[in-house]
């Protein structure tokens, strides 16, 4: 059926694409605005200067992103780009969230935003619309070398009680103001008319007109709300064509997402930004992302982070799929985002009626899902402590020819708490909403009845927890993120006071630092005791040369009667721990290098059950 509509939606788009077909070149012909220098980031100011092709007509602009009308502001001369030009609309006092949620700053940080167009004698518009956005430094908009989303919208789209998507409105129920207003609504009856710019270095980027939405779940209610913005052919372009991302080779995109720095669920406001680059050396389908800062209608609205949208145009670009025929699956009950929900159903209910310690069972199902993507899903997701997961912030896809496959995207809600064991939210077996519950976890539970399965699981785990997620990986990544952000930290608190200020950002970054250097031994622990991993097989253990000097490599010897993995262990005379790592261990002797910088003493070591004393001098 949904296919179908689509059809249907897709030959009333070709009807309005035909209109444009002709009215487009119609207006070319009678009048077409320019601006002699585009828009984008500039140290200092300088005259705008506007030009039409047909000199029978008159140049109107608006100042404040509303579309000029036959009463907009005569051209007549350039435009000196000055404060006089900004807008005083002021937009940002509007209430757009519940009241206790809302924060009103004393001002906010503004650009210049020219939207010009073509005019006959009667006041009768006779060419699109142009739009230019200015940010100049010497004007007080300095943005730290930052990426810049300029979107312009009339305020009655975004604003009116009844059909603006920015504000609570006509569809705020009193009963239940965190979960209901107009940013809550929905589907394209809720897509609004913008202009889209995009600056980046250089002032490279793209500047269109597109659809907007709001996004996101319960964070549609902040003053920081998260967008959507689409390209259709119906608005003038069918895609963003740039190459946004840089690790990307993908250079049009349908749609994409504008998630906003106050989605974290910690003043670090990067946990989303900073998994991605966790993932997408995993076997995961993973969404690109980037930090930029938007203004709208040339008003400073804060750190969004530029990302792609995990829906059939996402396939499409990643897969060459027909965006027709993939089947998407948002939650575990089987909500279906694209296409339906029969083929998922069905697998569901062979999962729920089947014992998979039958290995004949488990190679069927290896058929039907892609069981190397959805062990990296479930470890990625322990291993980061998602707080909201598995019952919600699940995506699966499939198509003819293709198995079940996992998205991984929102981490908004990870890297907190480093002790917490998510092998319990994993496994949850109980009839909770929200977190976990058996429905959610059903398939892993039900994997991990299989040998093979769980030998596939811990093998991946252990690679990961000594490569991926290593401190010595993790932290560059997360040292990257806060260097990228922190200059503009200043002016996110400023406008919606969050974080409450600079020294909550730190404490709250250094928070995820504090988990990344801790997850790693502690994933390990809760894995080895999940899966009674414990280890009584090593039998000798030496360690040369001894004495040894503080600063070169040790050389430890291990032999172990079996392949497994175990911790290797320093401890001064103490009891303190100055070294500690997980090793894999062969069957036989194995050798094993560390290096204590700046110790001396006296000190044990120790792997599995077996110690062994040295000296460094």
């Amino acid at each position: 059926m949904k296919r179908y509509i689509r059809m249907q939606m897709k030959k009333w788009t070709i009807n309005i694409i035909l209109v444009f077909c002709f009215a487009i070149p119609l207006w070319a012909q009678n009048g077409e605005v320019q601006f002699l220098h585009k828009g984008g980031v500039y140290d200092d100011a300088f005259p705008v200067t506007l030009t039409c092709n047909n000199s029978n007509f008159e140049i109107r602009y608006t100042l404040n992103g509303a579309i000029p009308n036959g009463n907009s502001a005569l051209y007549s001369e350039p435009l000196m780009l000055s404060d006089s030009l900004k807008s005083h609309s002021d937009i940002y006092k509007i209430l757009i969230s519940p009241e206790d949620d809302f924060y009103l700053p004393d001002s906010v940080i503004k650009g210049i935003v020219i939207r010009a167009a073509a005019f006959n004698n009667q006041g009768e518009r006779v060419s699109p619309v142009v739009t230019q956005s200015y940010f100049i430094k010497s004007l007080n908009c300095d943005l730290h070398n930052f990426s810049v989303v300029s979107i312009c919208a009339d305020s009655l789209a975004l604003f009116d009680y009844d059909t603006g998507i920015m504000v609570p409105g006509a569809f705020l129920d009193p009963n239940d103001p965190q979960w209901t207003g107009n940013y809550y609504q929905e589907g394209r009856s809720w897509e609004r008319l913008c202009n889209v710019e995009y600056y980046t270095t250089g002032n490279e980027g793209f500047n269109q007109q597109a659809g907007l939405r709001t996004h996101g779940g319960n964070g549609r209610r902040n003053n920081q709300k998260g967008l959507k913005i689409y390209a259709r052919e119906e608005y003038g372009k069918k895609r963003f064509k740039y190459k946004i991302f840089d690790d990307l080779d993908i250079t049009k995109f349908k749609r994409l997402v504008l998630k906003p720095f106050k989605s974290a669920w910690t003043e670090a406001g990067l946990q989303n930004y900073l998994s991605y680059f966790i993932a997408r050396d995993l076997n995961l389908d993973c969404l690109a992302s980037r930090p930029a800062v938007l203004f709208l209608n040339g008003e400073y609205w804060g750190i969004y982070f530029i990302q792609e949208k995990p829906d059939e145009r996402y396939l499409e670009n990643h897969y060459d799929i027909d965006p027709d025929s993939p089947d998407i699956i948002g939650n575990w009950f089987g909500l279906v985002e694209e296409g339906d929900n029969l083929n998922f159903n069905e697998l569901m209910a062979y999962v729920e009626s089947t014992d998979f310690s039958d290995e004949n069972e488990y190679q069927h199902l290896s058929e039907l899902i892609d069981i190397n993507n959805f062990i990296d899903y479930q470890i990625l997701e322990i291993f980061a402590s998602n707080l909201d997961w598995p019952a919600n912030n699940m995506r699966c896809w499939q198509t003819t020819g293709r198995p079940w496959r996992w998205i991984f995207y929102d981490c908004d809600a990870c890297f907190t708490f480093a002790s917490y064991n998510f092998y319990e939210m994993a496994t949850d077996e109980s009839d909770n909403g929200w977190p976990s519950n058996a429905t959610s976890t059903l398939l892993f539970r039900s994997l991990l009845k299989n040998e093979t399965f769980k030998q596939q699981f811990i093998d991946r785990l252990t690679f990961l927890v000594h490569n991926n997620f290593a401190y010595t990986e993790t932290k560059p990544y997360l040292s990257s993120a806060i260097s990228q952000l922190q200059d503009e930290i200043s002016h996110q608190i400023e406008r919606f006071q969050y974080p409450h200020n600079m020294e909550e950002w730190e404490e709250r970054c250094d928070q995820v630092d504090e988990f990344l250097r801790d997850r790693e031994e502690m994933f390990w622990l809760q894995t080895r005791d999940f899966f009674h991993l414990y280890n009584d097989s090593i039998t000798k253990l030496t360690c040369y040369p001894n004495p040894a000097l503080s600063g070169e490599p040790l050389s430890i010897s291990v032999k172990s009667d079996s392949e497994n993995i175990t911790k290797l262990e320093v401890y001064d005379l103490t009891g303190h721990t100055v070294y500690s790592r997980n090793v894999s261990l062969k069957e036989g002797a194995n050798q094993i290098q560390i290096n204590l910088v700046n110790r001396q003493g006296i000190f044990i070591i120790k792997v599995g059950y077996e110690t062994c004393k040295v000296i460094l001098l």
